[in-house]
């Protein structure tokens, strides 16, 4: 069995005991790390997502005004060149 001596060798080392500890708590920082920029960016394309369709029902709002102001135009193009005779919203 020189493979377990061997492994054992290696855990009984004073370099080993002093660095896997070491190691572990780096493995784990980096992993909590990496998880928690995962859920900062979900959270981020959530909002920007969030955003995007405030901004699109504001643009859907701003053309309907921009027709109901090309309407009052073409009313008040169509009273002006009668001649004042006619009320614009009949």
């Amino acid at each position: 069995m020189p493979v377990h001596e061997n492994l054992q060798q290696i855990h009984e080392h004073q370099i080993y005991k002093t660095v896997a500890p070491l190691v572990s708590i780096a493995l784990v920082g980096c992993v909590t790390w990496l998880l928690t920029m995962i859920l900062d960016l979900e959270n981020k394309a959530l909002s920007n997502e969030q955003k995007i369709i405030h901004y699109q029902q504001d643009a859907e709002d701003a053309w309907e005004e921009i027709e109901d102001l090309r309407r009052t135009v073409i009313d008040l193009r169509i009273y002006l060149g009668n001649g004042y005779r006619s009320s614009p919203h009949d």
